[in-house]
């Protein structure tokens, strides 16, 4: 429905009762055979709208008000919800969440797979659903004259000066304000203007442990532009400050020159403590827990307990006997291929980063497995160049999914079983929709390890058609 003609350019202004989320989490409504999107909302909310893209058969617009709000829709537990960019769905109920999430993952499997009358499990929720992340990354920004710390705007580049959150745990909001308390009174330390491209303080990267009362703080900051050093020293002033009132137990400078806005430097220094942490995967289906180590740049899974559930229920669709040799690509630090390992004759596992691969063979070692080789290299070569014969191969790739070539070269090899964990279930059925000419799904478990977001992980197991 709308207060104005249909025929709507862009800039137009329009009211609308949005009737549905779409893959992603985009709101939308339709209007004369025409789809708007909208960048966010919920079912039933009548909402003003800007359009801002219009093309033949959908225009693309961006909320400026909720008129009335969902007969369903909860209070937001944070006050910076709708502000900051963290959290999408604070204002929606947590089976609610889990209802659209496996609605994705059935409209992409029949959408751009063309599966028909598929069997989809309900998602398996996360444990907690507040104060589930591991890590989280803050921007520094300047706002009249102080230093900004927290998340991105909501659709912008501006910072939101958290003063709560609910996605790590309140240790981080407290290591927050005591960052943005030292920064403010160190008259040496300026934030960085993306636009400008100037100022030295860029991100703050928090990492915490579940099971091992851990704590990393990695800054990120730019060259030290004055003669006397004294930006550096105030950073490690900073590490010494954490490390005695925070219980840091290791902090990191990281150098980062290039303009881009990436929480990752060129040079990293450990300045205080230990170079990685040690996390524990608890399974809750009879497999050991694994300890798990993982450097400062390191891919790890954001919801340790999730992620848990996550690989026990991959290895629990792989019904690995023993016998099988099991392959791994885009294997991280490890997990997976080393939670498969106690049931597979032997298992190799690749990932591209060198970095990634020197955790894994550390785990492997902290964990007393022998029967997993890592090797660093694009996952490319290996399935030109391994020897081996997988009969069931893992393969958990980057959001951008899995390159086509990857996905040619796997068919030629032709394993028994394919495992095929995702975070985003529209690129996992372009890549299905390849692979379903040799290989047929016979399960979808989506895993939730990302609540109050729209985002989801999803399992689908492929066999090979006899």
């Amino acid at each position: 429905m709308t207060t104005k003609d249909s025929q709507f350019a862009t800039g137009d202004t329009l009211t609308v009762t949005i009737d549905a989320l779409a893959t992603g989490g985009k709101a939308l409504t339709r209007l004369d055979g025409m789809v708007i999107f909208m960048d966010r909302g919920l079912p039933g909310q009548t909402v003003e709208v800007k359009i801002t893209k219009k093309k033949k058969r959908f225009a693309e617009a961006v909320m400026t008000k909720v008129i009335t709000n969902a007969l369903d829709q909860i209070t937001p537990r944070c006050a910076h919800f709708g502000t900051c960019g963290g959290c999408l769905w604070q204002n929606m109920e947590y089976k609610k969440q889990l209802e659209w999430k496996k609605r994705f993952v059935s409209d992409s499997l029949s959408r751009i797979a063309g599966t028909q009358d598929l069997e989809i499990k309900d998602p398996i929720p996360s444990p907690d659903t507040f104060f589930y992340r591991n890590k989280m990354e803050f921007a520094f920004g300047e706002k009249q004259g102080n230093i900004t710390l927290g998340m991105r705007r909501y659709a912008t580049h501006n910072v939101v000066d958290l003063q709560e959150c609910y996605l790590q745990t309140e240790h981080t909001v407290e290591i927050l304000a005591l960052v943005r308390e030292f920064v403010n009174a160190t008259p040496a330390l300026t934030a960085y203007d993306a636009t400008a491209r100037h100022g030295y303080l860029r991100f703050l990267v928090i990492r915490e442990t579940k099971h091992t009362n851990q704590c990393m703080v990695q800054i990120i900051t730019g060259k030290d532009t004055t003669n006397s050093d004294s930006q550096h020293r105030a950073i490690r002033q900073l590490g010494q400050l954490l490390q005695e009132r925070m219980n840091v137990t290791t902090f990191i400078h990281s150098l980062r020159t290039h303009t881009s806005q990436v929480a990752y430097g060129e040079k990293t220094y450990v300045v205080l403590g230990q170079k990685s942490l040690t996390e524990v995967l608890n399974f809750e289906n009879g497999m050991r827990s694994l300890s798990l180590t993982s450097h400062a740049d390191g891919f790890f899974q954001v919801n340790t307990d999730a992620t848990a559930r996550l690989y026990g229920t991959a290895i629990d669709l792989a019904e690995l006997s023993g016998t099988e040799k099991v392959w791994d690509l885009y294997c991280g630090v490890g997990g997976l291929a080393l939670a498969a390992a106690p049931n597979a004759k032997d298992v190799f596992a690749m990932e591209l980063s060198p970095q990634a691969i020197s955790s894994a063979n550390e785990n492997a070692q902290i964990n007393n497995i022998e029967n997993v080789r890592f090797v660093s290299g694009d996952v490319r070569s290996a399935l030109k160049d391994e020897k081996s014969q997988p009969d069931v191969v893992f393969v958990d790739p980057p959001r951008s999914g899995m390159n086509a070539e990857v996905v040619e070269l796997l068919m030629k090899r032709a394993p028994k079983r394919i495992i095929y964990v995702s975070c985003d279930p529209a690129t996992q059925a372009r890549d299905i929709a390849t692979l379903s000419t040799k290989y047929t799904i016979t399960a979808v478990q989506p895993v939730d390890l990302f609540p109050q977001t729209a985002h989801i992980e999803n399992i689908v197991r492929l066999d090979l058609t006899d």
